[in-house]
This record gives structure tokens, C-alpha cells and sequence, in this order.
């Protein structure tokens, strides 16, 4: 079955489009998109789509509702154009935080996301969402790519003398996954209270960090407090050098210079959301094309 590539709405999803289309040698069809004077979107595909597969390529950045609602306008298009089957990669899956109701009322968000995609497109791509059981809502059909060995590779990262780190034990399967392809140590960040000033302190639970080269991977940094707190701490214990790994920078505020300061050496994300300054980014496109070819 011929395979055609939809770039998304935003230049996020363009440029991790366009990475894909050399990495499969696919033709892309951009959407004609735009915004009326009243704020609705328009989208139109303006190639003949008939009875082949489309790819759609768009990452829900901000705004997320409208990145969101324009890729559910791409995917009702692409039926109405006689599309044999669709598939939708979604390098940055907006509201995966949002997988529980905390208090009475709420909505469970992801939940209403996934359905909702469902309706419209077969399969679904997602980079490295906040919790892989979220995919449930989707059903068959789902699939998590997670970035971190891709990124190791990428930055040449060798296994002398780095012990990987999560920032707690939620994100231990991240830590442990990638100790394992670069067969080194890993653990992660305990809180614990100070028995004579109260206070809570974070430390590693096991590992000697000092004069070790340190790589911290986490799926999402917004504010960078929880990795700069840990970034203290392995510095006061010692640690030669500090590298974040993070799938996903949002970057709130001041994170970046928060993180700066408290001692990391170097941010990598990938590109999945809009760049900042600060931090170097390591193309997904590459690995989004061989799960796309893997799973084809």
C-alpha cells in the first residue's frame, strides 16, 4: 500500500515531518491551514489520497487545544478523502499529566484525548508519553517510543565512568532501560527528612556518585525544580559531571538557568517541543521512521 506523509500545523511537526520523509523516502502533501479572522481553524489536504496510507505528523504543543483539535480536522479530511487507513504521530502527547481524577468533578483528560483519536485515525505513535498505561484508551493500535538509547547514540555516550540517575522511583524504568544498553550502574533519588533540622533532603539511594560522570533521564522538565534540587545534591556528593536527558523541555520560566545553576553541564532534549536556548536538541525523526518502518 502507497504511504503518504501529512505534515501537522506547526513547525514542530514540519520539521520532524521533513526528517521522517528522507529517513522513509516518503512524498509529504502539506495541509492548506489556516486561521479565520474569529480564531477557527481551517484545514484542506490538497492531494489525492485516495485508497493509500497517511502518516500524520503533529506534536501538541502549545496552544495543546488547538495543535490537538487541528490534528482531529487533518484526520476527519483524510476520511472524507477516501484514505485506506491512518496513522498519527504525536511527538509531544499534551495532557498525558492529566491520567487521574484528584478531586470529585474532574475529567480524566487523557483519557478523552485518546478516545477521541480513535475515532479518526488506526494507529498511534506517541514519544515517550507520562505513563505508557495510558495508551489503554486508545487500545490496539498504540505504540510508545521511548527516546533515551536514540539519544545516547546520538551523543556518542560511553559506560566509562557514567552511572545513570532518575529523579524518583517513578521514572526508574527510564534509568534502568538505558543503564542497560550503555551497561552501567543506575538508581534513583530518595526524599528523607533530616532528623535534627527537619527538612527534606533527596539523595541517591544506593549509588556512590562521587567522581562519577552523571546522566539524569526523565520523560518531562516544566519548571526544572526537581532536577535542580537533585543536581545539588549529586554535586555536594561528589559527582564529576552532571547531563540531563529529557524527551520532552517544556522549560517554564526560569528552569533553564535554575538548572544552570545548580550545577548541570548540559541539557539534550529532543525536538518535540518549540527550542529554547540552553538546550541541545537531538532529532526524533530518525527513530520515529524506524518504529514507522518496524511496525509497518
Amino acid at each position: 500500500m502507497e504511504r503518504i506523509l501529512i505534515p501537522g500545523t506547526n513547525e514542530v511537526s514540519k520539521e520532524i515531518a521533513d526528517s521522517i520523509s528522507r529517513e522513509l523516502l516518503l512524498k509529504a502533501c502539506k495541509p492548506i491551514h489556516k486561521v479565520f479572522p474569529d480564531g477557527e481553524s481551517y484545514i484542506r489536504i490538497p492531494c489525492n489520497i485516495k485508497n493509500k496510507e497517511a502518516i500524520v505528523v503533529q506534536s501538541f504543543i502549545q496552544p495543546q487545544d488547538k495543535s490537538f483539535f487541528e490534528a482531529i480536522l487533518i484526520g476527519d479530511a483524510l476520511r472524507e478523502g477516501g484514505i485506506s487507513s491512518s496513522i498519527l504521530v504525536v511527538p509531544y502527547m499534551a495532557y498525558a499529566r492529566q491520567d487521574k481524577v484528584f478531586l470529585e468533578g474532574e475529567p480524566i483528560s487523557i483519557r478523552v484525548v485518546m478516545k477521541t483519536l480513535r475515532m479518526l485515525y488506526e494507529r498511534l505513535f506517541v514519544v515517550e508519553i507520562h505513563k505508557e498505561e495510558s495508551l489503554k484508551y486508545f487500545g490496539e493500535g498504540a505504540v510508545n517510543i521511548s527516546p533515551y538509547t536514540h539519544m545516547a547514540r546520538q551523543l556518542g555516550l560511553e559506560s566509562s565512568n557514567i552511572a545513570i540517575l532518575s529523579p524518583d522511583i517513578g521514572a526508574l524504568n527510564r534509568a534502568k532501560s538505558l543503564s542497560q544498553f550503555l551497561k552501567c550502574s543506575y538508581d534513583y533519588l530518595v526524599k528523607k527528612r533530616d532528623r535534627i533540622t527537619g527538612d527534606i533532603v533527596m539523595e541517591p539511594k544506593e549509588l556512590d556518585v562521587n567522581n562519577k560522570d552523571i546522566v539524569v533521564v526523565d520523560d518531562i522538565i516544566s519548571t526544572g525544580g526537581t532536577i535542580a534540587t537533585a543536581s545539588s545534591i549529586l554535586r555536594k556528593h561528589g559527582a564529576r559531571h552532571i547531563y540531563v536527558l529529557v524527551a520532552h523541555a517544556i522549560m517554564l520560566g526560569e528552569a533553564i538557568g535554575k538548572l544552570r545553576k545548580s550545577g548541570v553541564d548540559e541539557i539534550y532534549a529532543t525536538n518535540t517541543l518549540p527550542k529554547k536556548d540552553g538546550i541541545k536538541y537531538i532529532d526524533i525523526g530518525p527513530l520515529i521512521a524506524n518504529y514507522l518502518s518496524a511496525y509497518g
